[in-house]
């Protein structure tokens, strides 16, 4: 039950991981971007099959450590790949004219495809094992994609997507800590409740500056908060997207469409308002 269980939360913690980069993309760039995660998934999945097809025999000799390792690296990979992104200058709009950016692009498509490779060894590890019951893990594979998906969307109705991000971790250390207990030795089930305690401490380690989105500099936000004084006021999030309310003192926005030239009285004080930057 212990390793169905693990299935449940890799897959939980894939399909949220997908629902959420798609939310991501969406802001830091643009929403067409939103739709490079499927294909990224499918790599991931299609490169860790093969990885596991060629080393089958020493892996499935030492199962519960190399699904643990798995985890494990599944769990750090979720909080760390798309904060790695931020140290990465693409810019998808220069890539016509300027060659360096299909390879910032590849180093994007590394750095989020991590995730997708251990998550989908441990998928693979597992069928493998448990030939036998198949259908149980299979089963709990596709409950915990499902409600993966589901509990993503229903979580950014909650939390901010960056928020999201230092939860879904949990999922891979909790994952690794399953795997651990399944032997029923009593030093594995200590390493596991350690594992678990790791991934409940994870979202504190990660740096400071990754509370906060890096929106692409040519979206109409960035440009906003140029300005002297502008600065964000309140926000609000859902599935649907990111709402930023901007308010600037000191050149204060002006939109008055259809006034007279004759008008002598100025506009009242307006914000803006941004949704997805």
């Amino acid at each position: 039950m212990a390793v169905r269980l693990a299935v449940f939360c890799i897959s939980f913690g894939v399909l949220g991981y997908e629902i959420l980069l798609m939310r991501l993309l969406s802001i830091v760039q643009w929403h067409h971007f939103a739709y490079m995660i499927i294909s990224l998934a499918l790599l991931g999945f299609g490169a860790s099959g093969t990885f596991i097809c060629l080393l089958q025999r020493p892996l499935l000799q030492r199962f519960y450590h190399a699904f643990t390792i798995s985890a494990l690296l599944f769990g750090i990979a979720l909080g760390l790949s798309f904060g790695i992104t931020r140290y990465i200058p693409l810019n998808p709009l220069e890539i016509l004219w300027d060659a360096r950016q299909w390879f910032y692009l590849l180093l994007t498509y590394l750095a989020l495809f991590v995730p997708f490779f251990f998550g989908g060894a441990c998928l693979s590890l597992a069928f493998l094992q448990f030939k036998e019951k198949i259908h149980q893990i299979y089963m709990f594979d596709l409950l915990g994609a499902g409600l993966g998906a589901l509990g993503m969307v229903l979580l950014l109705f909650a939390l901010h997507p960056v928020d999201c991000l230092k939860v879904l971790p949990i999922t891979g250390f909790f994952a690794a800590g399953l795997a651990m207990t399944a032997t029923r030795r009593s030093r594995h089930v200590l390493c596991g409740l350690f594992i678990v305690l790791c991934g409940l401490g994870f979202p504190l380690v990660q740096p400071a500056d990754w509370s906060t989105l890096r929106v692409s500099q040519y979206k109409g936000l960035s440009m906003a908060l140029k300005v002297p004084g502008a600065r964000i006021v309140t926000e609000r999030f859902s599935p649907l997207g990111w709402i930023a309310v901007v308010e600037s003192p000191v050149i204060p926005f002006r939109h008055a469409p259809g006034m007279s030239l004759n008008c002598d009285t100025e506009p009242p004080m307006q914000v803006g308002v941004f949704v997805d930057g």
